[in-house]
């Protein structure tokens, strides 16, 4: 393996305290991390995605529906349920090598894998994360008359540490291989790269770094001062500027990250508002875009003006994001079309917040899509930070990469949705919505979870103890294999420690039970110890615990029984 590239692994590693599983395995989960971050906002779990044995030449799979990785069948099938027929699905899939040298032969059965999980009928795979995505890519192509050009997307990325010389051999495997993916007609887009350790290392460093960029204005207005904001302007910019500077990544795909902070996803070109954009655009009257538009709102927590050119740091686009994708997919034609863009500086989560709010109420969201702004998130986010210094701090991730570029080890940032089934499993006993059905999760338990009168630290106690196990699997305390129950485990260990019965969430009892568990799992030592022995125990006396029988709520009867 290339040095450069063993130091940026070595980090990641660090990072995810990944130090039980041999290089190989390692690689793999980087490559993968990084060729999915690259492409899809929000955080996913690297074991739902990476591939374990009998992995079919196949390394990492992602099933992504609607820019989320979806990680169970019965998830899949839920997106589905509602009336919406213009979904987006893209199959991703990596093959992960750490050699220098791009390997034919690796290629090929790379190629053959992704051909026999298209199309091989019964597929016979024995890896765990190979057969659930099988199961959704079946749910998936039941559905197509539900998705967006009535055919998922296909992405693939064989991934290897040496610069790639682009050899006639390689070259016409890829070709070929376009032409059997083509001729399937299963997929509406086919994108099959080989990525190199200098794009590799490019990926990696996205991943931790913020996003920056420059927008010329040709007018431009700054807004008087107004409480909580350092900055605001009022800006005509160019669009093609806008598309170009803001919204293109290097190889020329949308910049997904920057919309991470806006709850409306894009509707699709076929959405009636957006038809309508495209038609102006498209018209002699394109030159009336910023009048006929209401533009796109910026924030960023560090803005710069030098002359007439606004220089954003780590920015994101909270209005807007139906107008910018449309941009974006009419770039080509963009001209001198003018478009109105509000920016603003501000460094306060709570304003960030009202902003969104504010920005995105014109047309009806989930309810879930907010959950950020609840005042209960604020407060357990303010709790998280009293812990700063202890050997237990963990981070609320209230919005995604809110903490990029500040070196924070990955394991100690829980997003809101992974906090959500940390409490989920733990303080409402059901590991089986937290692992398999989040959407049903967020139906069943949302109102209970995120009550203003939830106690904060039942949102620490479960986090805690799920970050004490990883580090606990990564210092091979715990058996690697246990790694299947992290959400199961979560009840087990409330259980040994506090009993069976759990508390309302908003009661004093609930503060006696979790301080009783963050005592014990604030610090590594025989306490967390002794409790994980415990937990292994019962873990190892249930048998073979299969994916089907994990998904169902009697076996947590029978792991709480054995207590």
């Amino acid at each position: 393996m290339h040095r450069i590239v063993k130091t940026h692994l070595g980090s990641f590693v660090e990072s995810f305290s990944l130090q039980a599983d041999d290089e190989a395995k390692q690689f793999e989960k980087f490559a993968t991390y990084c060729i999915i971050s690259s492409r899809f906002s929000g955080a996913f779990d690297l074991d739902d995605v990476v591939t374990g044995t009998g992995d079919e030449g196949i390394d990492g799979l992602a099933v992504v529906i609607d820019e989320a990785i979806t990680a169970s069948i019965e998830d899949a099938e839920e997106v589905f349920v509602s009336p919406r027929r213009n979904h987006d699905v893209d199959m991703v899939f990596i093959q992960a090598k750490r050699s220098e040298g791009f390997d034919l032969g690796d290629f090929l059965k790379f190629k053959e894998g992704i051909l026999r999980f298209a199309t091989a009928s019964p597929y016979a795979a024995t890896d765990d994360v190979l057969a659930e995505s099988r199961g959704m890519f079946d749910v998936v192509l039941r559905q197509v008359p539900k998705l967006r050009n009535g055919r998922p997307s296909l992405i693939a990325r064989f991934v290897a540490t040496g610069i790639y010389q682009r050899p006639d051999a390689l070259e016409v495997a890829l070709s070929d291989f376009h032409n059997q993916l083509h001729a399937l007609g299963i997929f509406h887009e086919i994108d099959v790269k080989f990525v190199d350790r200098d794009e590799l290392t490019r990926l990696w460093v996205d991943t931790y770094s913020g996003v920056n960029a420059s927008l010329p204005a040709y007018s431009m207005a700054a807004l008087p001062n107004i409480a909580g904001i350092d900055e605001a302007y009022l800006a005509v910019v160019r669009a093609s500027d806008f598309v170009n500077n803001l919204l293109k990544t290097e190889d020329g795909n949308l910049r997904t990250q920057v919309f991470e902070e806006n709850v409306r996803s894009f509707l699709g070109s076929e959405n009636p508002v957006n038809k309508s954009i495209a038609a102006t655009l498209a018209s002699d009257s394109s030159s009336r875009f910023p009048v006929l538009n209401n533009g796109i709102t910026i924030v960023s927590p560090d803005v710069q003006l030098q002359g007439t050119t606004l220089h954003l740091a780590n920015f994101q686009i909270v209005n807007g994001c139906q107008t910018s994708n449309v941009l974006f997919e009419n770039r080509a034609t963009l001209g001198e079309v003018m478009v109105n863009v509000k920016i603003v500086e501000t460094q306060l989560e709570d304003v960030f917040s009202e902003l969104v709010r504010a920005t995105n109420s014109q047309t009806k969201v989930e309810d879930t899509q907010f959950l950020s702004l609840k005042p209960i998130v604020r407060k357990v986010e303010q709790f998280f930070n009293t812990y700063d210094g202890a050997d237990g701090r963990l981070y609320l991730e209230r919005r995604d990469r809110q903490y990029v570029g500040q070196d924070i080890p990955n394991t100690r940032i829980f997003s809101l949705h992974n906090a959500a089934k940390c409490v989920a499993a733990m303080w409402c006993n059901r590991p089986d919505l937290a692992s398999r059905y989040p959407k049903k999760m967020y139906e069943e338990l949302t109102d209970q979870i995120f009550s203003d009168d939830t106690k904060e630290i039942v949102f620490y106690a479960a986090c805690l103890t799920l970050y004490r196990f990883t580090l606990l699997v990564s210092n091979r305390i715990i058996p690697q294999n246990l790694k299947r129950f992290k959400w199961h485990m979560l009840p087990v260990v409330w259980a040994i420690v506090n009993g069976k019965n759990t508390p309302k969430l908003n009661s004093r009892a609930a503060e006696r039970h979790a301080e009783a568990i963050i005592n014990i799992m604030a610090q590594h030592g025989a306490p967390a110890n002794e409790v994980f022995g415990r937990v292994t125990e019962i873990c190892n006396s249930l048998g073979e615990a299969t994916t089907d029988r994990l998904k169902r709520q009697n076996i947590l009867g029978e792991m709480l029984a054995l207590v």
